[in-house]
């Protein structure tokens, strides 16, 4: 969490709860601790509910070793679109969109392809994000069932759906 803050406060990467890794403003050390443990804290609070619920004797220790442990894939995202290639990629794009409009602007290979490269990769962590906590869960919760694993993913949607509209983040 601390390497992850010190990305945001690098870079212009931010992560707004678990799902949502944007390039926007510069944020400050405080700031990024502060959003990342909203996100930690609310997350951790929901499944341990969502855990108790299911399964009364859930220790609030393995909840949280879960959701920490899950984060680290979004932290690891974090540091790859932080990555100067994929920076100087994603300004072009923004460049050629503010210079054309909503044409297709050209770009070079070098940047399709890493903009294709990361998307890929994006998308695979976030499935492998979603396996950690759906695994990490299922052995915290003692759980045999499949259906459980699919409201814990809705859960985690909508949540930090959620978190994005009550805008919690500093």
């Amino acid at each position: 969490m601390l390497i992850a803050a010190w990305i945001s406060t690098r870079s212009s990467m931010l992560i707004f709860g678990s799902l949502k890794v944007i390039n926007n403003y510069h944020q400050s050390y405080g700031q990024a601790l502060i959003n990342l443990a909203i996100t930690l804290v609310s997350n951790s609070v929901l499944l341990f509910v969502f855990a108790r619920i299911r399964y009364p004797k859930t220790r609030l220790i393995d909840v949280l070793s879960v959701v920490l442990t899950a984060h680290i894939v979004i932290y690891i995202l974090l540091g790859l679109t932080a990555l100067p290639i994929v920076q100087d990629s994603v300004r072009a794009v923004e460049l050629g969109i503010l210079d054309k409009g909503l044409q297709m602007p050209e770009l070079e290979k070098i940047h399709l392809f890493t903009l294709g490269a990361i998307g890929v990769l994006s998308i695979s962590l976030l499935i492998y994000f979603f396996y950690l906590l759906v695994v990490g869960m299922k052995i915290a919760m003692n759980s045999k069932s499949k259906w459980e694993m699919v409201v814990l993913i809705l859960l985690v949607f909508v949540w930090n759906t959620c978190l994005q509209f009550l805008n919690l983040y500093v």
